[in-house]
């Protein structure tokens, strides 16, 4: 092959690359569930409508689940539970009575989309903190204006925040 050919050949393979990048939403972006809870919980994550599904990780007190996600990741949930995971079925969605960090990475506007919700019950306080200072931080310790003030709780305003596509990482506090 000549080398004129073999440098055309290389440059549309990495235009092709970047492109695709592009519409998979570009970089990984990383949420890490931090618990801060003084017990063990499962923590599990479920996508609705997608082949990513679900899974669970227990995470000691202390511990830290770290979840890389992309534009795949569509009204995603992450929870935890009292507990271990052992005999948890983890490829299912969030049962009612657990706090949720709920959340869409490129989404509309090339934008994510997130929030913490307790509209079908609370079991632990979260708060969420995305890298990017310049990004929304959510705190949620109950079901009421009072405990939840920048969080999703019955009766309340829609409390999603947004933030541009892969600007920034999701810590996850759960008992913070």
């Amino acid at each position: 092959m000549r080398p004129a050919m073999a440098l055309l050949l290389l440059a549309a393979c990495v235009i092709a690359v970047s492109v695709m990048r592009d519409d998979m939403g570009g970089e990984a972006i990383t949420v890490r569930f931090h618990n801060q809870c003084g017990s063990t919980v499962c923590a599990k994550y479920w996508v609705p409508n997608s082949s990513i599904g679900g899974s669970c990780s227990e995470q000691g007190s202390g511990g830290t689940w770290t979840v890389g996600v992309d534009a795949g990741w569509s009204d995603a949930n992450i929870w935890a539970i009292n507990g271990g995971c052992s005999g948890q079925a983890c490829n299912t969605g969030p049962p009612s009575g657990v706090t949720q960090f709920e959340f869409t990475i490129a989404g509309f506007g090339g934008n994510d989309y997130y929030d913490v919700s307790v509209l079908e019950g609370f079991n632990f306080g979260m708060r969420v903190v995305p890298t990017n200072g310049g990004c929304p931080s959510i705190i949620c310790q109950g079901t009421t204006a009072a405990t939840c003030p920048s969080g999703f709780y019955p009766g309340g305003p829609d409390a999603t925040k947004s933030c541009g596509t892969g600007t920034t990482d999701y810590d996850v506090y759960l008992c913070p």
